[in-house]
């Protein structure tokens, strides 16, 4: 019974040397934070092993990051993986959706950009027409119209040219046979009557006013049908176009008409390009042939360059992001205490098989010298 005793207690001191011993050895892994003097000699084991290592911890933490875990092969490997890449693109994709959204304007864009879109292009146009307009007339004074106007368009007015007088006879015929047109004559012939009084008081011996002006009104319709006034009237606006082809720009127009032209060619075609309505559209409404093309086109190339760029410049990415110093750089800033409870936290299931393993072990020496206490 005495043997038995002598090995339980020897035991039980041996676990307990060996659990505590154990277990002060973690808790000096942290502990204490700071370093202690007596004498002005710093106390041994103060401060812990982290405390005291902490710099070159999280020095070789970094070290290990950058070049094992982190490493520009690794990036750019993953980088240029289909799930990386499908991701990408996915991203892509969901931005150009974006824009298939009704509330998707030019205008909802540029008030993003505390912009006035309506105003901004506005003015832009109008300076740009303005100056191109300026610019041409500037260049082209002496220049003849017929040098100016692009031989297709000054061959269809060429073409069309003999079609103007029997238009001008049409409508003079129309005129003419009108109510409006008998007015007009008469009028005019009262007029007449009025000026020559006495060549009137001759006329009207013969004729009536009436008669006259019918007479004058069937002359003139029977005028526009001759053939020699076709050609009189066709050969005098011919010589007239030809005239005023030959004549220079600043002929045809002068400064002051031209500026007068200028505001209103600009204003016409601002009013016509309607920025204001076209900045409400829908971009998808507006522009559903280039949605579908960065969909089907654009997001791949698009894909394709930004995997191609970033793999090309992963290396010069890396110094400026210096992984290894800001990652030590982070963990000097932390508390001790944050440390501590951040690998405990990790390593708690080990730490306790560790303090365990003392105690079992530390049993096991004092049952052996229990054992050999008794029978040596």
């Amino acid at each position: 019974m005495y043997a038995f005793f002598i090995i339980v207690f020897m035991m039980v001191i041996g676990a307990l040397i060996g659990g505590l011993t154990n277990v002060i050895a973690v808790r000096m892994l942290f502990h204490p934070f700071k370093a202690y003097y007596i004498f002005n000699m710093r106390v041994p084991f103060t401060p812990g092993l982290i405390p005291k290592r902490r710099k070159e911890v999280a020095y070789k933490i970094g070290q290990v990051v950058e070049e094992h875990l982190l490493t520009e092969s690794l990036i750019r490997t993953k980088l240029k993986a289909p799930a990386s890449r499908q991701a990408i693109e996915t991203l892509i994709l969901k931005q150009i959706n974006k824009l298939k959204e009704e509330h998707s304007t030019i205008q909802y864009f540029t008030k993003k950009l505390d912009i006035d879109a309506v105003q901004f292009a506005n003015e832009k146009l109008d300076t740009v027409i303005s100056n191109k307009l300026e610019a041409f007339y500037q260049d082209n004074q002496a220049t003849p119209v017929k040098h100016i106007i692009p031989d297709e368009i000054e061959k269809s007015i060429d073409s069309k040219m003999d079609l103007v007088p029997e238009l001008l006879f049409d409508r003079a015929r129309v005129y003419l046979s009108s109510e409006k047109g008998t007015n007009d004559i008469s009028s005019m012939l009262d007029t007449f009557f009025n000026e020559k009084g006495k060549i009137v008081g001759l006329l009207e011996m013969f004729m009536t006013r009436e008669s006259i002006a019918d007479r004058i009104q069937h002359e003139l319709i029977r005028l526009t049908n001759h053939p020699k006034a076709k050609g009189i009237a066709t050969q005098v606006i011919n010589n007239e176009y030809e005239t005023m082809k030959s004549k220079t720009l600043s002929e045809v127009m002068n400064e002051q008409q031209f500026e007068s032209f200028k505001t209103s060619a600009t204003e016409l075609a601002i009013g016509y390009l309607d920025i204001n309505n076209i900045s409400k559209k829908p971009l998808n409404s507006l522009m559903p042939s280039f949605i579908s093309f960065l969909e089907n086109k654009v997001s791949q190339k698009l894909t394709d360059i930004i995997i191609e760029n970033a793999s090309k410049h992963i290396t010069p990415i890396m110094k400026k992001v210096n992984l290894r110093q800001m990652i030590e750089e982070q963990i000097n800033t932390f508390d001790l205490a944050y440390i501590e409870r951040l690998i405990i936290d990790i390593a708690n299931k080990e730490l306790k098989l560790i303090m365990l393993l003392g105690f079992i072990l530390g049993a096991i020496i004092g049952l052996l010298q229990g054992v050999i206490a008794i029978f040596v």
